[in-house]
């Protein structure tokens, strides 16, 4: 099991290597993707939709698989949404926040500061990304360190160790 104080361990995908939610908890767990892909039982490079590029054709991983290889371990992850959402039954599209951007982000911030955890968001490159926090800097498995400014962040998924 890693220790929170220790250092996470750069690890940095080969290009065209789309596994950056499995690098960035093989980051936070100290061991390699590879074993995690083994006991995840896919590599998520299984084409679900044919019809469109890669990476988008890919099945992936999801959170629900990483959720439970984690819980298998004694380990939790907690989400932490950067600026949360509600909406109506009536009209679920339409949303509104349910606090002011200013405190929705003191708020997130205030919770993962010094926590480690994964990042779901957008890399400053765009499109769908993971990473790992290790509570002060981001480490991106694209083989980089950044700060938290640099990563459009949609939530954050906070690593507990219980056991």
């Amino acid at each position: 099991m890693p220790s929170r104080r220790k250092l996470l361990k750069l690890l940095k995908m080969e290009r065209g290597q789309h596994q950056c939610l499995v690098f960035s908890l093989a980051m936070l767990l100290d061991e390699s993707p590879d074993a995690l892909i083994e006991e995840l039982g896919h590599d998520g490079t299984e084409v679900w939709w044919p019809d469109w590029p890669v990476p988008h054709c890919y099945r992936g991983h999801h959170i629900q698989e990483v959720i439970d290889l984690c819980l298998g371990r004694g380990i939790f992850l907690t989400p932490i949404e950067f600026y949360p959402c509600t909406a109506s039954a009536k009209s679920p599209h339409v949303s509104r926040p349910i606090w002011p951007l200013t405190r929705a982000s003191a708020r997130f911030q205030d919770y993962i500061r010094g926590k480690p955890g994964l990042l779901i968001g957008q890399a400053a490159s765009g499109g769908g990304h993971a990473c790992a926090w290790d509570g002060h800097i981001v480490w991106d498995p694209n083989g980089r360190k950044y700060p938290l400014s640099d990563f459009r962040i949609s939530e954050c998924w906070i690593l507990a160790i219980t056991s």
